[in-house]
């Protein structure tokens, strides 16, 4: 986000695992050794992404964009999914001294 800088103007927001992590096996496909990529779009809190900050850094650099919840993760929760990540966001972007 420091790179982009002043070209940052519009974020999708979603949570996610590491996928380095537990030496790069976090996920499980089948058949093993099959050539995809895993990309998951959670709830905030329901991943790794340190929130705090993330949202520090925006503070900083005096973001001033759009954001957007971008959580597919949950069909049968879809409306619960997006009225928790607007909530999520509001409290973070709240707590900005900017």
């Amino acid at each position: 986000m420091r790179y982009a800088g002043p070209l940052l103007t519009h974020l999708h927001l979603a949570d996610s695992f590491d996928h380095r992590a537990s030496s790069g096996l976090r996920y499980i496909v089948n058949p093993p050794g099959s050539p995809v990529r895993v990309h998951q779009h959670l709830d905030i809190g329901q991943g790794e992404v340190d929130w705090p900050a993330f949202f520090a850094t925006l503070d900083r650099l005096g973001f001033d964009g759009i954001m957007t919840a971008c959580v597919f993760a949950w069909e049968d929760r879809a409306d619960d999914s997006c009225r928790f990540m607007r909530k999520e966001i509001d409290r973070y972007v709240s707590t900005w001294t900017a």
